[in-house]
């Protein structure tokens, strides 16, 4: 586990452009992040196609006044870095500025992915 942030669990969220280009809530993700939920689309199909297998949402807020609103609200993505594409991935995560992250963790998150023998890390991100 990296910082709380990066783990090898298979507890599976759903997949977030999926979720997002399905839900109906004009601000579905992170809106202090991202506004607007095309936007939180734009970035979740950068992580893609810089080599993430998957991209989960995470800590979704379904309450029935948000349903009535739209649709339900997540604050947070689970993004599956495979090994060989950590360099790209975490150029993009540092484009979104997650909170938590400093600017030397994404360096010391890239030693420590190589250095994990696994072949994928799943790491969290969120938005305050």
């Amino acid at each position: 586990m990296l910082g709380g942030r990066c783990s090898n669990s298979t507890m599976q969220e759903p997949e977030a452009l999926s979720w997002l280009l399905n839900n109906k809530n004009e601000t579905a993700l992170a809106t202090n992040r991202f506004g607007r939920t095309a936007n939180a689309v734009k970035a979740v199909r950068r992580l893609y196609a810089a080599g993430a297998t998957r991209v989960e949402v995470d800590v979704m807020y379904d309450e029935l006044w948000r349903i009535e609103e739209g649709g339900p609200y997540a604050d947070g993505i689970d993004v599956t870095v495979p090994k060989e594409k950590s360099k790209e991935i975490l150029a993009v995560i540092r484009s979104l500025r997650p909170s938590g992250w400093h600017e030397d963790d994404y360096d010391s998150y890239e030693r420590e992915i190589e250095a994990d023998p696994a072949p994928s890390q799943t790491i969290h991100l969120w938005w305050e």
